[in-house]
């Protein structure tokens, strides 16, 4: 699959459609108005230049959201150095919604949660 920013500068290859899609309510996500896949690095081609964004409502955040400097379409989250792990987030909202049809689609109550455990949902999980 392959995705692309607005304006095109930035492009996003995947080597596989995303086992479900994340539609977060959290003030981050909500504003940056993304859909999130989730993949291993290695399944992921980015192209084009990004400039990344950290919350700075956190002591520690967790990620740096990246997006593209020319459109400002948020593209892809990467963990931050002190969070080891090997997941990474798409904005699937760069994708064709045909590409996306049949996913699960989940709703995660991410302004609710506290950071621990897991996360509550806000509403029943469809299909996209």
């Amino acid at each position: 699959m392959t995705g692309s920013c607005h304006c095109g500068a930035v492009t996003l290859r995947l080597a596989e459609k995303p086992e479900y899609l994340f539609d977060c309510n959290c003030s981050l996500c909500s504003k940056h108005g993304v859909l999130w896949g989730y993949f291993d690095p290695v399944q992921v081609s980015i192209s084009g230049a990004t400039e990344a964004y950290s919350r700075v409502d956190k002591d520690e955040p967790a990620v740096s959201i990246h997006f593209c400097g020319k459109c400002g379409c948020s593209t892809h989250w990467t963990p931050k150095a002190h969070i080891p792990q090997d997941r990474m987030g798409a904005n699937m909202r760069l994708f064709l919604a045909t590409d996306l049809a049949g996913i699960p689609l989940h709703f995660p109550d991410g302004l609710s949660w506290t950071g621990e455990g897991a996360f509550g949902m806000r509403q029943e999980s469809t299909l996209f």
